[in-house]
């Protein structure tokens, strides 16, 4: 498993196209909001959350992207459950199959949640994504996305699904 996992690394990260498709922008960051939607059992002890996302993307090929992600999501419990804050910070990889105009997206990020509710844990998770973004003026794109956040724990696994919109901005 560990090995096809690099594999489909490398060739996302290594995609080449000829050096005349090459945008000049390497940089790009991304501000996101929105309600994040508790799954399974989890969601008879917690209400829908809300999340500020932000992240940093480097263009490591011509259309795939490397990164850091990172965010603080807020779920208030239900009935004599405490609130949950969830601090994700993720390293983060994605794909874009347009650089220019209106730009589908997938990706991925994983790493450790910091997860807090009268005690503080830290746990591992994974998040694939899917995501547009929308072109608004030079550098500013419209970046609204679906993410599915998995955090793995001993028991049953907490999962949510993040609508997310905010701005993406390129850095020269």
């Amino acid at each position: 498993m560990k090995r096809l996992l690099l594999t489909v690394c490398a060739l996302f990260l290594f995609t080449a196209l000829p050096a005349e498709a090459q945008p000049t922008w390497r940089h790009q960051l991304y501000f996101n909001s929105g309600p994040q939607f508790v799954m399974g059992d989890q969601s008879d002890a917690y209400k829908t959350g809300l999340a500020i996302d932000a992240g940093y993307y480097y263009r490591a090929s011509r259309a795939g992207f490397v990164g850091i992600a990172g965010g603080y999501h807020q779920f208030k419990g239900k009935g004599a459950v405490g609130d949950l804050n969830v601090i994700p910070v993720h390293l983060a990889l994605k794909y874009n199959f347009s650089l220019t105009g209106v730009q589908p997206y997938i990706g991925g990020e994983v790493g450790p949640y910091f997860l807090s509710n009268g005690s503080s844990e830290t746990k591992f998770g994974a998040v694939p994504r899917l995501g547009l973004r929308i072109p608004l003026a030079e550098g500013i794109d419209l970046d609204v996305n679906v993410k599915y956040n998995i955090i793995f724990q001993d028991s049953e696994n907490f999962t949510y699904v993040g609508t997310n919109g905010g701005f993406s901005y390129i850095v020269q």
